[in-house]
């Protein structure tokens, strides 16, 4: 549904908003936790902002660095992350493939404790962008049988 004018205003309004706390979230991004870097992703994937991708670098590299400390995130964390950028920026992707390939271990061993409702994320974040190697594909369908 398209409100026409109010529906841009409130973009403007998001976009003053993010231009505020930019700085802060950007600060933020490099020592979150899982759960908060999680958080952050789904607050800029919600706010639907075509700008700021600097802050979606930043919560990228942070993601990267939580990958790779053993219990870092979890399947919630994996899930929402993949979604958020996945279908962030009025469903333009962010982030990089790197992203993608480098989470590809962490979905597959936590496939089995992802929620129903969430796997659907998981499955469209990897088929939308084509990515993903033949086990991760062979993974999503043991899943699915």
């Amino acid at each position: 549904m398209n409100f026409g004018v109010y529906q841009d205003i409130a973009a403007q309004e998001i976009d003053e908003l993010l231009s505020h706390y930019e700085d802060d979230f950007n600060e933020a991004a490099s020592y979150l936790d899982g759960e908060g870097v999680t958080r952050l992703a789904q607050l800029m994937y919600l706010l639907k902002s075509k700008e700021y991708e600097n802050v979606w670098w930043r919560i990228e590299n942070r993601v990267h660095d939580l990958a790779d400390v053993e219990g870092a995130l979890d399947s919630y964390n994996i899930a929402n992350i993949l979604r958020s950028f996945s279908r962030s920026q009025e469903n333009q992707m962010t982030g990089s493939n790197k992203l993608f390939i480098h989470l590809e271990p962490l979905v597959i061993k936590h496939l089995d404790n992802i929620a129903t409702r969430d796997l659907g994320h998981v499955l469209y974040a990897y088929s939308i962008r084509n990515l993903g190697n033949p086990e991760l594909y062979k993974a999503f369908e043991q899943k699915l049988e």
